[in-house]
């Protein structure tokens, strides 16, 4: 029993001292990217990028307590709800390209898109 709480010990003061876990000053968690960080659309604002996201958030919104399968449907709703509108992946991925490498299970809106075909 000594010996864990030595080791526990041991290790916390470690990464203490190697600076794990501690922020640089000045530093400040923006938080993760916005919707236009992650689409684009020609000819369109970021503002406009954002209120098509947050239409397609709002249509299909997240909910932790969900199985992750239903989960990952809803993720996909909501990818394929911006394209619906005309936004993409600023890397060029599509959505029914990505459905492939969920194929067990297989996800219920990308199926229903021809994703499996």
């Amino acid at each position: 029993m000594n010996r864990k709480i030595v080791l526990l010990l041991c290790l916390s003061s470690l990464s203490v001292f190697s600076g794990c876990g501690v922020f640089e000053p000045g530093y400040i968690d923006h938080g993760p990217p916005v919707a236009a960080a992650w689409y684009q659309k020609p000819g369109a604002t970021p503002k406009e990028i954002a209120d098509a996201y947050y239409k397609c958030e709002e249509r299909y919104p997240d909910d932790p307590k969900l199985d992750p399968n239903v989960g990952q449907n809803i993720i996909f709703k909501r990818i394929f709800c911006m394209e619906d509108q005309g936004y993409f992946a600023k890397d060029g991925t599509r959505a029914i390209k990505s459905c492939r490498n969920f194929h067990n299970p297989k996800v219920p809106i990308c199926e229903a898109r021809g994703a499996y075909n």
